[in-house]
């Protein structure tokens, strides 16, 4: 089992899951996302590692306005 916080919201999985599986599972779209991790910002190219028990996530999400 694995824990992890999602913008100050907890949430908890049966099994290890990595950035991608999370935003799916949150139903967010990849596509203008910021992902960040423990408070650093978590590059695309890491997005399949496994996330750690207790991991911070902060996912911010591209909007238009003006």
């Amino acid at each position: 089992m694995i824990t992890v916080n999602v913008n100050n919201t907890e949430h908890t999985f049966e099994k290890e899951l990595n950035a991608k599986e999370l935003l799916a599972y949150l139903n967010i779209s990849a596509n203008g996302v910021a992902v960040a991790l423990n408070n650093s910002v978590l590059p695309k190219s890491k997005w399949e590692e496994p996330l750690e028990n207790n991991a911070n996530i902060l996912i911010i999400k591209a909007t238009q306005g003006g």
